[in-house]
């Protein structure tokens, strides 16, 4: 077998033969939709009646680490699964019950509306059983009901146009919890925490009450966990009593000791430290049963593990790679069943980004052996998941640029995306974070910059400008459904300048987000009262200071952690440049005409058409066309960041990945 330069002159093969083992198999499996989990998040629902809703979270976490199925792999190094098939999920039936339903009525059943799935019979009419018991207790009912009760069915409307995205379709964004903090003090560190916060409580403070709920809670699921933890400690030394075969045996053995001792104590080794990490982010996911949660930096807080494993002899860079590679494989299997919205905007991925490279809290190179590794990993086994993220700078080590160019060629996939350090400081720090820990920080989801741990991103608003404008185009009326969804700001015929035409747009974007910011926040407020997570909140800063969960404020960064996207900026500019140029300057093309042309698709207007293509166009490097894009994308954060989220913050603008713009364009 061919062994590759990482850099720094270290040869590593990542794609062993146990590895690739476990990524054909991986490939070759059946897509499966599984049962269990909705079965034991409802049978814990059902046992915690009239108990306090951050308790029953618990409850239903508990429920899930102590019952969902044990599965080790042939040949696997690092161990937890969500369900025991190889490849499969469950849906969050209790966070969306409607996907269950909308899952089964579809020509076509899939995980993630791509690759087709199984189920049997006896999970399928669990599932619609759990679906019906939630479809009047789960969180996106009540935010629906109301909804109804303060809008009416304006907000369907504008669903239907396509104004914005359609139903809420996850029960949260994506998240970091602090899993350097695990592997530093493991969870019964964090679990002393709680319970010295709890000794404190006066019960004089007004919310003392919910505190103790949820430091109760936090304990409860810690806890859990480490039940799972034992689950498979004990699992693994069942099958190593079994084996035959010496090597195995004795991995099986390790594997168990590895699971008695972490995720509950501080790890020993860098495979103990991989294993405590893989553990807490399975669990992470199963909480929600969503997709969006993002390892973060880890380069930064699983180096230490390996350094001290070199440094003693224990461990070489080529069994550091083939254990990275196994759980290569354990992020490509963690699958999640998405809604038709989630199917939609956010296809296949599952943003489990791994941010490397960037700067220490002090500002120096962050760089490591690991920094390499992991790219290495990551050009060998060629998996969708984990995405990677390389934060650059001006400190950025040649060799590393390299080496990140020489992978991102390989694989031909843009992969890893490479992030401007300096951008994205000046921006968190002008958002209230001291520079030491803006400099920590990570890009999740479609690359929105976060400081790890100190906050949780909730659901993003999802606006369409070029739709807008559409709707301004046709005097509050879209086209497509000749309903009146928007404002009478005049007849575009009748305008003399293109400022009025300008101001028409913005008038009516002025309406939209009035009615649909006040609709988010609705639904955030009426969510938290039947939604809450309380193990991913024990595991965010300050969280357990403060004794709330991240969904109710207790994160020490709220201000990163709400916000909207809006979507076909540039296509709206050229549009707005285009009219600008032809119409009100250059005087080639009457308002008229371009409407008629618009209404018949341009059929029969090729000429128009073309003149239309030929006009200025943003990412040319031309200045017209640049001055109306820099302004349109100005006025719109200004905009956007006077409106302020349920915390109290600004609220936060995210422009990221192209997913969302596929969704938002087929309208």
């Amino acid at each position: 077998m061919v062994t590759t330069t990482i850099g720094r002159q270290t040869e590593v093969v990542a794609l062993t033969e146990r590895v690739k083992k476990r990524k054909d198999e991986y490939l070759s499996a059946p897509v499966r939709i599984c049962a269990e989990r909705s079965r034991l998040v409802t049978e814990a629902w059902k046992e915690t009646e009239g108990e306090p809703l951050i308790m029953r979270r618990a409850r239903a976490f508990q429920k899930i680490m102590e019952g969902i199925s044990v599965s080790i792999r042939d040949g696997e190094l690092i161990v937890g699964s969500q369900t025991r098939y190889i490849r499969g999920s469950g849906p969050a039936v209790d966070y969306r019950p409607d996907d269950v339903f909308e899952m089964f009525r579809a020509s076509k059943l899939t995980l993630q509306g791509v690759a087709p799935a199984e189920v049997s019979e006896a999970e399928k009419e669990s599932l619609l059983a759990d679906a019906a018991y939630w479809k009047t207790r789960s969180a996106s009912d009540a935010a629906s009901t109301a909804e109804h009760e303060v809008f009416g069915s304006t907000i369907d409307l504008l669903r239907e146009s396509r104004v914005v995205s359609g139903a809420d379709g996850r029960p949260t964004s994506p998240r970091i919890v602090d899993y350097g903090k695990v592997l530093d003090k493991g969870l019964k560190g964090i679990i002393e925490e709680a319970e010295k916060r709890l000794a404190r409580l006066t019960f004089y403070e007004a919310k003392d009450a919910d505190r103790f709920y949820f430091l109760k809670a936090a304990i409860i699921c810690c806890k859990a966990l480490v039940s799972l933890a034992h689950r498979y400690a004990q699992r693994a030394g069942e099958m190593a009593r079994e084996e035959t075969d010496p090597v195995r045996k004795r991995e099986l053995e390790e594997i168990a000791d590895i699971c008695r001792r972490v995720p509950e104590n501080p790890a020993r080794s860098f495979q103990e430290a991989v294993q405590s990490f893989w553990f807490v982010h399975l669990a992470v996911n199963l909480e929600p049963a969503s997709d969006c949660e993002t390892p973060g930096r880890l380069d930064q807080y699983l180096y230490p593990f390996y350094e001290r494993d070199m440094r003693e002899g224990q461990i070489t860079p080529q069994e550091a790679a083939e254990l990275l590679g196994c759980l290569w494989v354990k992020f490509v299997e963690r699958e999640h069943v998405k809604g038709a919205l989630v199917k939609d905007t956010a296809m296949s991925s599952q943003y489990q980004d791994v941010t490397i490279g960037g700067v220490t809290s002090d500002g120096k190179d962050a760089t490591n052996d690991l920094t390499y590794l992991i790219l290495e990993v990551t050009r060998q086994l060629r998996t969708a998941q984990p995405p990677i993220y390389l934060r650059c700078h001006s400190g950025t080590p040649e060799e590393l640029w390299m080496k990140a160019v020489q992978v991102n060629l390989d694989r031909g996939d843009g992969m890893p995306a490479f992030l401007n350090d300096q951008a994205v400081l000046l921006n968190l720090v002008g958002r209230g974070v001291p520079l030491p820990e803006a400099r920590g920080w990570a890009g999740i989801g479609c690359v929105l910059p976060v400081v790890p741990h100190a906050c949780g991103c909730d659901t993003f608003l999802i606006f369409s400008t070029c739709k807008i404008f559409e709707i301004a185009l046709n005097n509050g009326v879209d086209p497509r459904t000749g309903k009146e969804v928007g404002l009478k700001t005049g007849d575009p015929r009748d305008f003399r300048s293109f400022e009025e035409l300008y101001d028409a747009f913005k008038t009516q974007f002025e309406y939209f987000l009035g009615v649909l910011t006040r609709r988010d926040n609705l639904y955030k407020q009426v969510r938290n009262r039947y939604y809450d997570l309380p193990f991913t909140s024990a595991l965010i800063d300050d969280c357990i200071e403060h004794g709330l969960s991240y969904l109710q404020g207790g994160m020490r960064y709220p201000q990163l952690s709400w916000g909207v996207s809006d979507r076909g900026n540039q296509n709206l500019a050229d549009s707005l440049g285009a009219i600008k140029k032809l119409v009100f300057e250059d005087k080639t093309i009457e308002m008229g005409e371009l409407l008629g042309a618009l209404k018949a698709n341009f059929e029969g207007k090729e000429k128009l058409r073309q003149m239309l293509l030929a006009a200025p166009k943003y990412g040319n490097d031309d200045d017209y066309a640049d001055q109306v894009f820099d302004d349109l994308s100005l006025w719109l954060q200004r905009r956007w960041g006077q409106e302020k989220h349920v915390l109290g913050h600004p609220v936060r603008l995210g422009r990221g990945g192209s997913t969302q713009h596929y969704a938002m364009g087929k309208m």
